[in-house]
C-alpha cells in the first residue's frame, strides 16, 4: 500500500495583482496596508504573513507532509511532480479561482491524488460546482485532520515555532522580519452575527493551548528556536480565557520572563481585566472590536469605548478599533456620523471594512431569507468594495468603494500616521508606568494575582517583575523613536507635523537625546521615504493604490523540519538592517540582558 505523503499549500502569486484569477483591491496579503494603515501612503509599514495554519497543522500530524507557502505555478507544479497522496489547499472566498485553478491541475495530472480544501474558502456554499475535491477540512483543524488520517485526535497540540512577517518594509526601508506567531485557539463565543469565526465554530473556543502553562511553554520553544520574545496572538477574543491570562501571567512572573504581545479581545473582558493586567501581561497592542455607534453587542453596551481607550494609551497599549461601515441603519448622514464617532474614539489605529455577510453567519442567513443577497463572484467578496447585498440606502458601488476609501483617509488627515500614534503611545506609557511603580514602591503596594489590582501590603517587597517589564517597555519605546523624524518630514498637514515635534519633546524628556544609531537609523527611512513616496506615485500612475511587494515563496518539510527554502524563480531583495525592522516590530530582548545596558 502506497504511504500516505502531503502536500499542504497557499494559493499561488503573484498576490496583489489583478489577473483572471484575482483581484488587486482587498487581495493582497497585507492586514496593516489593505485595511488598517490604508491610505496612510509611505507611513505605512508593509507586512506579509505566513499562512500559520499549515504550519500547525503539518506540526500536529505524522504523515510525511510539506507546507509550501506563497509559491508561484512554476513552484506548484514543480513539487507536485514530487509524489504526494493528497493535496491540501489553504484559500479564503476571495481566491476561489486560484484554488480552482490548482485542483483542477491535480485531477488532471495526478487523479489518484485526493484533493483536501481548507481556510475560510470552504464556506462557499455551491463549492462543489467551483473547486474540485474530496474533502473540506473544517472547524478545528488540527483534530479534523488528525480524524482524516486515522491519529489520535486528543493528543497534546504541538506549537509550532514560526517568526512573522514573511516581509517587512517601513518608509521604503526593507527590514529583517522578527517578532513570533501563537496559536492559542480559535473561534469565539460572542457569537457577532457578521463574524464568520465565531459562526465557523458553532459560536464555540476550541482550545489548542488550554493552559497559561502550555502557552508559557510555546513561548519558551519559540525563544529558543528564533530568539524571538514578542508574539501576535492569533485568537479572537484572548481575555475572554481568563483563567489561561491569569496562569500565563503567573508564570511568567514567577520565571522572570516579560514576553510582550499583541492580542484581540472585546471590550468587557478588557474592561473586566483593566489596564493595570493588561500592562504586567506585557499587552503592547490591543484589536477591539467597535462596530458602530448605535449597534446592540453584549461587548460593548454601557462602556464607554473613548475612556477606556484613552486609559489604556496612557498605559502604553496601543489601540487598534475595529468598526463597519453599511449596517443597515447607515444613510448618507449616519454613515458620515459613525465614522466621525469611531475616529473621535482617539485609537491609534482603526480598521473599517464594509459590512460582510459571508455565507454561515447568521447576517448571511438573514439576508438571504430577506432576499437581498446579490449575485456577486466569489473574487469580488472582499469586504473592501462593492457589497454583495442590496442596502436600504445606499446602492451605488462607487460609494461603497468611496466612502470606505475617505474614512482612512479621513482618520490619517485626522489623527495622523499610525506608527507615529504608535509611538507616542509607547513612550506615554513607559514614563507612566515608571512613575506608577515608583510610586507603588513608596507607598508599599504589591499585585494582588487574584484581584487583579495593587493592594497596600504588611510585607511590601520588591516588586522585581514590573522592574523587567519596565525595561521591556523602555525597549519597545527606543525601537519607535528613529519613526519620528520621517513621521514630521512625511506628516500630511501642518497639524501632524506639531504632533510629531511633540512627540519628539516627549520622547527627548523622558528618555534623553537621541542615539548616534537612532538618528542614523531616521536618516535612512527619511531617504528611503522619499523614494518610496517617488513608487507609490508612479504605481498610481499605472492605477494601483500602492506599491505591490510580493512575498517569497517558503517551503518546510515535515516530520523532519527542513529550515525555509527560497525557489530559484523568487528573486531575494536585499537586507537593509536588522534596526530598520526593530521600528516595526521589535526584538524584544529578554530584561535581563537589558540590565547592563
Amino acid at each position: 500500500m502506497r504511504r500516505n505523503r502531503l502536500l499542504l499549500t497557499a494559493v499561488f502569486g503573484p498576490y496583489g495583482i489583478k489577473n483572471r484569477y484575482a483581484e488587486s483591491l482587498g487581495m493582497q496579503m497585507e492586514l496593516l496596508n489593505n485595511q488598517i494603515t490604508r491610505m496612510q501612503g509611505v507611513h505605512s509599514p508593509r507586512q506579509a504573513y505566513w499562512t500559520f495554519p499549515l504550519y500547525l497543522l503539518a506540526e500536529n500530524i505524522s504523515v510525511e507532509t510539506t507546507v509550501l507557502d506563497f509559491p508561484s505555478w512554476r513552484d506548484f507544479k514543480k513539487e507536485l511532480a514530487r509524489g504526494y497522496t493528497h493535496v491540501g489547499i489553504n484559500f479564503i472566498v476571495p481566491n476561489v479561482l486560484k484554488a480552482k485553478r490548482m485542483a483542477e491541475y491535480v485531477r488532471a495530472h495526478y487523479p489518484d491524488t485526493k484533493i483536501i480544501l481548507g481556510g475560510y474558502g470552504t464556506i462557499i456554499p455551491d463549492l462543489q460546482d467551483y473547486v474540485p475535491h474530496d474533502a473540506l477540512c473544517k472547524g478545528e483543524g488540527v483534530r479534523w485532520l488528525r480524524a482524516y488520517f486515522g491519529e489520535d485526535t486528543e493528543a497534546p497540540v504541538k506549537h509550532p515555532a514560526l517568526r512573522s512577517p514573511a516581509y517587512a518594509y517601513l518608509y521604503g526601508a526593507k527590514g529583517r522580519p522578527s517578532g513570533a506567531i501563537l496559536m492559542p485557539g480559535v473561534g469565539c463565543e460572542n457569537g457577532c452575527k457578521f463574524c464568520i469565526t465565531s459562526h465557523q465554530f458553532n459560536k464555540q473556543y476550541h482550545s489548542l493551548l488550554p493552559t497559561g502553562e502550555d502557552m508559557f511553554n510555546a513561548c519558551v520553544k519559540i525563544e529558543s528556536e528564533l530568539n524571538e520574545r514578542g508574539f501576535t496572538i492569533l485568537d479572537e477574543n484572548f481575555l475572554k480565557q481568563s483563567r489561561r491570562a491569569q496562569d500565563l501571567l503567573a508564570v511568567m512572573t514567577e520565571r522572570g520572563k516579560p514576553y510582550v504581545f499583541d492580542i484581540f479581545s472585546s471590550a468587557e473582558v478588557i474592561k473586566k481585566f483593566g489596564a493595570d493586567f493588561l500592562v504586567r501581561l506585557g499587552v503592547r497592542m490591543i484589536w477591539v472590536g467597535v462596530e458602530s455607534k448605535h449597534n446592540d453587542h453584549d461587548k460593548t453596551r454601557g462602556i464607554d469605548l473613548k475612556k477606556l481607550f484613552a486609559e489604556l494609551q496612557s498605559k502604553g497599549i496601543s489601540v487598534n478599533a475595529s468598526t463597519i461601515l453599511f449596517h443597515d441603519h447607515h444613510d448618507r448622514k449616519t454613515i458620515l456620523e459613525d465614522i466621525d464617532y469611531v475616529i473621535g474614539l482617539g485609537s491609534d489605529f482603526i480598521q473599517f471594512m464594509n459590512y460582510t455577510p459571508l455565507a454561515g453567519t447568521q447576517l448571511y442567513r438573514e439576508l438571504d431569507a430577506e432576499n437581498r443577497l446579490k449575485d456577486i463572484p466569489y473574487r469580488h467578496q472582499h469586504g473592501a468594495g462593492e457589497l454583495f447585498f442590496t442596502h436600504p440606502h445606499i446602492n451605488d458601488r462607487r460609494d461603497h468603494v468611496r466612502y470606505l476609501r475617505n474614512a482612512f483617509r479621513k482618520k490619517y488627515l485626522k489623527d495622523g500616521p499610525g506608527v507615529l500614534n504608535l509611538g507616542i503611545t509607547a513612550i506615554r506609557g513607559y514614563q507612566s508606568a515608571l512613575e506608577g511603580h515608583r510610586k507603588r514602591q513608596a507607598e508599599g503596594m504589591t499585585w494582588d494575582q487574584e484581584a487583579l489590582r495593587y493592594v497596600k501590603s504588611a510585607t511590601p517587597a520588591s516588586d522585581r517583575f514590573m522592574e523587567l517589564r519596565l525595561k521591556m517597555m523602555k525597549r519597545i519605546a527606543e525601537n519607535a523613536r528613529p519613526m519620528l523624524v520621517p513621521a514630521w518630514v512625511f506628516a500630511p498637514n501642518r497639524r501632524q507635523r506639531l504632533k510629531a515635534r511633540l512627540a519628539m519633546t516627549m520622547y527627548r524628556e523622558v528618555l534623553g537625546p537621541s542615539d548616534f544609531k537612532q538618528r542614523m537609523i531616521s536618516a535612512v527611512l527619511v531617504v528611503t521615504g522619499a523614494v518610496e513616496k517617488v513608487r507609490i506615485l508612479l504605481s498610481s500612475i499605472i492605477g494601483r493604490e500602492g506599491v505591490v511587494h510580493q512575498p517569497h515563496s517558503r517551503i518546510e518539510r515535515y516530520p523532519e523540519r527542513v529550515p525555509m527554502q527560497e525557489h530559484d524563480s523568487i528573486r531575494d531583495q536585499a537586507v537593509v538592517s536588522r534596526p530598520i525592522n526593530d521600528v516595526l516590530q521589535a526584538s524584544y530582548r529578554s530584561a535581563e540582558e537589558q540590565a547592563g545596558n
